[in-house]
């Protein structure tokens, strides 16, 4: 059986190997854990809390992907953006210009705006706490368990902002075994990492684990001089410095872009003074200091005030297109470096109480963020045209109440209360065209939300299982938001005494039939319905546009379903069939009109089809092979937009759904190739993973006049992506009364250079159109020792 999918009671972990690979970054290969007998079960359990309380996955009617610990940990999987595609219809970025914020979609749903005060599609929980915003979500997360991928709707169990699906990471709790771990690698662009985990029982119902990392590497693009000169004098310094001294000189700046440097500790208690009762403490720490990656020039309006044909005279003409890179390249020219830095605290207490018919849990969260991206280097070039910083505040608080049990031997339920509050503010100052324009812009805002909910499952016989949820949830959102045209013309200013704030509520259902005709095959029809809050825009450019709220985006989902395991369990497959249709749908479009900004708008309604396919299987003792497949067709059936006459039309077939490619695959094969006398082995890892090409932006599939700034949707395409990561590892060799490992890994190894993500600025900004690409080959070896 698959690896990936292997549960807790499937012998996952021996409670006599130390488990350790300390938050590894994606560059280096975690060591093989606590390396289950290549004579285990095939028949072992799939045990998932996909439904907030333990079951076999091949009973749970909902498509999920259970990754566990075992799968995580031989690929160093411990951030988010690293999980793109190893479930299927899952697609993760990072922002064009932050690297720390995820771009999450599940079958076509995204939220690419990272405002702080603005929701994502899909939830992210981390030991059930819920982690609000799409700013600072990519962050170490250290001694994974298992990563639970829910895909669609999961409105009834986990509420707001999860209409596309969630995402939960379960950490390993401490336990009653001294063990202890350490590891260090290195690798190209100059990178080294050291992880560390130490588990030590101080009594009987006290456990305590410390687990962290340290990972730091150079740039993956180096900052050249400036190619253009006149008579000598770099081109870029000339314009820099011809209205304003230029903050950084005006010059060409040195060093690198893409930089890495990460520090994370997870600290972890537990308390069990009985077998019904477990108190889980919970403190994690992440930092990242490091140069963003780079943002290349790929093209500009050849015609427009940029571009090479201008003809508007020198005093408006600016020659851009001197530094147009089309394809990726290992060099680029830049006026700014970027220095991004973020900080995150989180705090997780859950308490589990079972009292024989109930049990009852209480989760408690609190987190915290801070971000400051400096200067922000937007177009691509050695010339001050745009720049911008941002610096975020953020915290959140999250209370849960939770009771399951049975009732008679067929009910089983599920019940609770949830509360979460939140507050965000980002001052972002902004400026343009070598310092003549200059903005002050803030926004920010809370929230308070409320739920109630419940779910229950009945057997009608022993075969056929009807499944009915239902969750009430209701919000309260505020905004402020300050922007100024320096030095002192206000364009927009709404303040907390103005009090403006709205309310949403909005009631979730969740119908499922189950019939399982065998103890090997289960059948399920489902329809669900998913939410993601109303709010308002943070970034608008008028009092108005900010105190206007958009309305809430909600999902009817219809979804049917097989899950099979055969081959006397050394197989499994399962399909998933679905059709959604959006309501409101909540889509973010990029302006630089004045400011930049990112507004959402209520575009119309959407209808997302789809199949998913999940293979496992183990031929052979030594091998096991597991893949997906995901097939999405994305289309409106409404899209409203203003044109240049202020008339608002449907333009449904001229419009590109956003982050929604139409295939997705992946591969992933463990083949044991040696096994000594001594328990020790060859361990050889192949992944391949594909993504076709997608569209970034909900812009024009053909530009028409009477939407002049709406950029074509080809200028701001992600390329289709294959990507194949190869890792050999020499694991559990005898030292003592330790064992050791040795690794060598490559990922992307065929190099393969394609554009993951840009930002067209729109015909007002010359056609300003920049690219950012996936990470180049990186390569190394690591080894490590646990005791």
């Amino acid at each position: 059986m698959d690896d990936r999918r292997h549960g807790p009671r499937g012998g996952l972990y021996s409670r006599h190997l130390i488990t350790i690979g300390v938050a590894g970054l994606s560059i280096f290969p975690a060591p093989a854990l606590a390396q289950q007998s290549a004579q285990a079960s095939v028949d072992d359990e799939i045990i998932v809390t996909a439904q907030r309380r333990e079951q076999n996955l091949l009973d749970v009617p909902i498509a999920v992907t259970a990754l566990q610990g075992r799968f995580l940990q031989d690929r160093s999987i411990t951030t988010i953006d690293n999980l793109s595609a190893l479930a299927p219809g899952l697609l993760v970025s990072s922002t064009a210009t932050q690297p720390n914020n995820a771009q999450l979609s599940i079958r076509g749903s995204v939220q690419q705006n990272g405002s702080i005060i603005l929701d994502p599609s899909v939830g992210l929980y981390l030991d059930g706490v819920y982690i609000g915003k799409a700013q600072g979500s990519i962050f170490d997360i250290n001694d994974l368990e298992r990563v639970e991928v829910l895909r669609g709707p999961q409105g009834t169990l986990y509420g707001r902002n999860t209409l596309a699906g969630a995402i939960s990471f379960i950490t390993r709790k401490p336990d009653d075994q001294l063990r202890a771990s350490a590891e260090a690698g290195f690798g190209n662009y100059d990178a080294h990492t050291i992880r560390g985990l130490v588990n030590v029982p101080l009594s009987e119902h006290l456990f305590v684990k410390l687990s962290g990392m340290t990972f730091k590497r150079d740039g993956n693009v180096r900052l050249v001089p400036d190619s253009a000169a006149i008579g000598g004098t770099p081109l870029g310094f000339i314009y820099n410095n011809s209205v304003v001294g230029h903050p950084q000189g005006g010059g060409a700046q040195t060093g690198q872009a893409g930089t890495r440097n990460r520090q994370s500790l997870l600290a972890q208690v537990r308390y069990a003074p009985s077998a019904d009762l477990t108190v889980d403490y919970s403190y994690d720490y992440s930092r990242t200091r490091g140069n963003a990656d780079a943002s290349q020039l790929d093209s500009v309006d050849p015609n427009g005030f940029l571009g090479a044909n201008c003809a508007l005279g020198p005093a408006v003409c600016i020659p851009a297109y001197l530094y147009v890179q089309p394809k990726y390249s290992k060099t680029m020219s830049s006026d700014y470096t970027h220095l991004d830095r973020i900080e995150i605290n989180g705090h997780g207490l859950t308490v589990t109480w079972n009292t024989g018919p109930v049990t009852l849990k209480s989760i408690t969260g609190y987190r915290k963020m801070d971000y400051d991206g400096a200067v922000v280097e937007l177009d691509g070039t050695p010339l001050w045209l745009a720049s911008g910083g941002l610096d975020t505040k953020y915290k959140s608080f999250s209370q849960e109440l939770q009771a399951t049990g049975t009732i008679g031997d067929r009910l089983n339920y599920v019940a609770g209360l949830y509360y979460f509050w939140d507050d965000g503010f980002t001052r972002s100052p902004q400026s343009f065209f070598f310092g003549a324009v200059n903005y002050d812009t803030s926004w920010g805002g809370t929230t308070k939300a409320y739920a109630i909910y419940g779910q229950a499952d009945y057997e009608i016989t022993d075969r056929i299982v009807v499944t009915a949820g239902l969750r009430y949830t209701k919000e309260r959102k505020t905004v402020v938001r300050s922007s100024i045209l320096l030095p002192n013309t206000v364009l927009v200013d709404v303040r907390k005494s103005d009090g403006v704030s709205k309310d949403f509520s909005a009631l979730n259902p969740t119908i499922v039939l189950a019939y399982k005709p065998s103890d090997r095959l289960n059948t399920y029809v489902k329809f669900a319905q998913g939410y993601r809050s109303g709010g308002f825009n943070g970034e608008a450019t008028s009092n108005i546009a900010t105190t206007t709220p958009f309305r809430p985006e909600t999902i009817n989902s219809i979804e049917a379903g097989l899950k099979t395991s055969w081959w006397n369990g050394r197989a499994d497959l399962n399909i998933a069939a679905f059709h959604n249709h959006h309501r409101n749908m909540q889509l973010s479009v990029f302006t630089a009109t004045s400011s930049l900004a990112s507004l959402l708008q209520n575009a119309g309604s959407a209808n997302m089809k789809g199949v998913e396919v999940e293979v496992s299987a183990r031929p052979a003792p030594a091998l096991r092979v597991s893949g997906n497949l995901a097939y999405l067709d994305a289309s409106y059936s409404s899209y409203r937009d203003t044109n240049a006459l202020g008339t608002v039309v449907d333009v449904a077939d001229n419009r590109t759904i956003p982050h929604a490619p139409k295939y997705q695959a992946a591969l992933n094969v463990d083949l044991r190739a040696f096994q000594g006398s001594d328990g020790d082995n060859l361990h050889l890892i192949f992944d391949a993973r594909y993504t076709s090409s997608y569209y970034l932006y909900a812009y024009a599939k053909m530009p028409t006049a009477d939407f002049p700034l709406v950029p074509p949707s080809s200028s701001v395409k992600a390329q289709s992506l294959t990507l194949l990561d190869l890792q050999l590892r020499y694991e559990d060799i005898p030292l003592g009364r330790s064992k050791g490992w040795i690794g060598a890994w490559t990922r992307n190894l065929a190099n393969t250079h394609r554009k993951v993500n840009g930002i067209n600025f729109g015909a007002q900004f010359g056609g300003l159109n920049i690219a950012n690409y996936n990470e180049p080959r990186t390569y190394g070896v690591s080894a490590g020792i646990r005791w």
